[in-house]
């Protein structure tokens, strides 16, 4: 696998920096004509890595592509993942990835304590991926533009930000991956952005597992994880989604860690490469 590292700064943040890891498909370096579609992704150091994985597992994503690349499957992508922001102690990482403020944060996850409020800087980040990341990414590499061509991912809190930004600006993106969401954080506020904001053109991939929690001190988080998102999907089908356009995994005794996502991703990057105009080549 090819991954490229760069830095770069998000001035709608006040000039933050943050690490972009670029994977690059199998044959982009010979085939000099082709363009690929993209996939921007959240928690960018968990993706390709064990080294710079939070918790020493990653999600085994060139892993995956170049077993498929083996089988003879000629579709590809260029992934982009987006490193988080891990000040005040995994705080800032809920205020990048939210639109809406959660006021009672510490009320939800123990781990909160101390902190009044989380999120917020959602649309900030979205204008960042969109204002300064992806014409940087379309001038560096040879990308097909579009939301035909170009989806979105992420996990947990990366989840409901890849929801948010799919229904922000379909302009941009087509598709969407989100994988365990953290809809708990601003639940009312995602349902309503989504109905609000519903298209019948955009593809919707869900997951979730019956064990996941983000405090393993209350019992109801696997519950409330789960009937989060069976409620995104119920809404998704009595708006209309197409069934071709939604794809909803439950994924027994699976928890809320890196080496579920990687069993899952397989299924997910197949169903994203069918919708992805541009990967066939």
């Amino acid at each position: 696998m090819t991954i490229e590292t760069f830095e770069t700064a998000i001035p709608q943040l006040g000039g933050r920096n943050r690490t972009v890891r670029v994977l690059l498909p199998p044959g982009y370096k010979t085939d000099r004509q082709r363009r690929y579609p993209v996939l921007y992704m959240q928690d960018g150091h968990n993706l390709f890595s064990p080294e710079t994985a939070t918790f020493g597992k990653h999600w085994e994503i060139g892993e995956t592509l170049d077993r498929l690349a083996s089988q003879d499957d000629r579709r590809r992508l260029i992934i982009v993942g987006v490193d988080c922001n891990h000040d005040r102690q995994g705080m800032s990482r809920l205020d990048e990835y939210s639109p809406w403020v959660n006021p009672a944060i510490s009320m939800d996850i123990s781990r909160a304590r101390g902190f009044a409020s989380a999120g917020g800087e959602g649309a900030a980040y979205l204008a960042f991926i969109a204002e300064t990341l992806m014409p940087l990414i379309n001038m560096k590499y040879r990308t097909l533009t579009g939301p035909a061509s170009t989806g979105i991912a992420g996990s947990s809190m990366g989840g409901l930000f890849s929801l948010y930004a799919l229904y922000e600006r379909p302009d941009l993106f087509g598709l969407c991956g989100a994988f365990s969401t953290a809809a708990w954080f601003a639940k009312e506020a995602l349902i309503k952005h989504i109905a609000d904001h519903f298209r019948p053109d955009l593809s919707v991939y869900l997951d979730i597992g019956t064990r996941e929690t983000s405090d393993d001190s209350k019992e109801d988080f696997p519950n409330r994880y789960l009937q989060d998102t069976l409620d995104i999907r119920d809404l998704l089908i009595s708006r209309g989604l197409p069934q071709d356009r939604l794809l909803c995994i439950i994924d027994e005794g699976a928890n809320h860690s890196e080496q579920s996502w990687a069993r899952r991703f397989p299924g997910f990057i197949t169903w994203a490469l069918d919708r992805l105009e541009g990967a066939a080549g």
